[in-house]
């Protein structure tokens, strides 16, 4: 019988317990544990250097921990090599060998495993129609743009029918326009397929559209698990809600008192989100306009008010003067971990 892909192969789990991964000094992992439900698209999310590459790549068998273990479903693969796991990666550069055509580039993977040749043509061509790239089946992959060698990829990545995708922030080299056409396809993808997907990237948006759960990190560490709206509306730390989608930190008490009314201590913050800070005609404070940034659909004002800046995300039918009055509309208090 001819093996193929079908809409009921799903992932594995992944699950890493108390991973930590050094180099020299640097304590790139820190101590990290992780549940990764089988079937989900699971971020990590953090700024440049916070470990998130290195924890992907302990999942995927291209680092071993210095501590801790790995699992994939059942299984204990932290002293497994990667072509002995079963995952695949989809790096940033998309890794094609440019020597050859287009399928040949997806079928590589199908010939390592040695699979029968008419096995293998079959798998090839149901793989590049997934990502809607059947026609490309001759075509040299340099010959192709940026969007397209990032779906040749995928479809190499998904033809060998792997239980757990890694995606090393995949999107970074394409323009905003196709980054966003191509997230939601893989999303659809991944959906469709039920693979388990491990995804990093620095982009916050990228991370809300595509996840249905999110680990921030932050210097090894993991500072917030949760689905997407819960971390964006329910942050725990200072260092969470500013990363996730930007907020006004405010860590002086009197200041907390004065914008909030709530009460906080050193080890507390107020994080209010810009798109809470509201413009108002009356019963507001008000500030002196630093700046104005256009952003399309809304404009982001920087204000000093009574010695504090506030960020605003607004409509773009604010009076264009010197001066506002805003009022904060929602605000809550957070650890102050900046």
């Amino acid at each position: 019988m001819t093996e193929s892909i079908t809409a009921e192969n799903r992932g594995e789990s992944v699950r890493l317990s108390d991973v930590s991964r050094r180099f020299g000094n640097l304590l790139a992992v820190d101590n990290v544990s992780l549940d990764i439900p089988a079937g989900s698209f699971f971020s990590l999310l953090g700024p440049s250097g916070c470990g998130k590459s290195t924890t992907l790549r302990i999942i995927s068998g291209f680092e071993f921990p210095d501590g801790g273990q790995v699992f994939i479903g059942d299984e204990d693969v932290t002293r497994l090599d990667a072509r002995r796991r079963p995952t695949v990666m989809v790096f940033q550069n998309y890794a094609l060998f440019p020597h050859m055509s287009v399928k040949e580039n997806v079928e590589y993977g199908l010939k390592v495993r040695k699979m029968k040749a008419r096995d293998r043509e079959n798998r090839v061509k149901e793989s590049l129609d997934r990502v809607d790239m059947g026609e490309f089946l001759n075509t040299p992959v340099t010959s192709l743009s940026g969007g397209q060698q990032q779906r040749i990829a995928l479809a190499r990545a998904v033809a060998i029918e792997p239980d757990v995708i890694l995606f090393d922030e995949p999107l970074s080299n394409l323009d905003v326009a196709l980054r966003q056409q191509t997230r939601i396809e893989l999303k659809a993808l991944q959906r469709r397929l039920g693979l388990t997907s491990v995804y990093v990237t620095h982009d916050q948006e990228e991370a809300l559209a595509l996840s249905d759960q999110i680990a921030v990190m932050r210097n090894g560490k993991i500072i917030q698990v949760g689905p997407p709206k819960q971390l964006y509306n329910e942050p725990e730390s200072a260092f969470v809600a500013s990363f996730l989608g930007g907020s006004n930190i405010l860590t002086n008490p009197k200041d907390a008192m004065l914008f909030t009314g709530l009460t906080i201590n050193e080890s507390q913050a107020v994080a209010i989100r810009s798109e809470h800070v509201q413009v108002v005609e009356s019963g507001g404070v008000e500030g002196e306009v630093l700046s104005r940034q256009f952003l399309g659909m809304i404009t982001e004002i920087e204000l000093m008010v009574q010695g504090t800046k506030l960020v605003v995300k607004t409509t773009n039918n604010v009076p264009d003067t010197s001066h506002l009055s805003v009022k904060i509309v929602a605000s809550q208090i957070v650890k102050n971990d900046l």
